[in-house]
């Protein structure tokens, strides 16, 4: 039993760090292979949603396309599993300028996936910052 949860603790640490470097390569739509059709996002202040696989990967286009990333350092994700759902704790730091401001933040990103027929899938994410400054 162990050694299958850490096979599926690398196997989501594995999903994280893929959507990361695709996100910072900016080969958005191959984030969707890695989220449920019906993925929601509650994003900062958690007063509305994203819905949807297309949604989830054109907020990353949105955010590129307003803000430039000068830094982003993830560090390890720490992983709960309990039976076919997962949540994963996800700290960063990332430095961006925004409307010619310059932000550094030390933020956590909490990804719950769920295993269908064998494979993991994000199905919700909440995104929290604070100011490094």
């Amino acid at each position: 039993m162990q050694d299958e949860v850490s096979l599926d603790k690398t196997a989501i640490r594995d999903i994280i760090h893929q959507i990361n470097d695709l996100w910072l390569n900016k080969k958005y739509d191959e984030i969707g292979k890695f989220l449920s059709q019906d993925v929601v996002i509650a994003p900062p202040g958690f007063k509305e949603r994203i819905t949807g696989r297309d949604a989830y990967v054109q907020s990353y286009r949105e955010y590129d396309q307003s803000a430039q990333t000068q830094k982003f350092m993830p560090d390890e994700p720490q992983i709960d599993i309990i039976d076919e759902t997962a949540i994963a704790l996800c700290p960063f730091f990332i430095k961006y300028e925004l409307n010619g401001e310059t932000y550094q933040e030390y933020g956590r990103d909490i990804i719950v996936l769920s295993r269908s027929s064998g494979e993991w899938r994000i199905v919700w994410r909440a995104m929290q910052s604070e100011n490094a400054q």
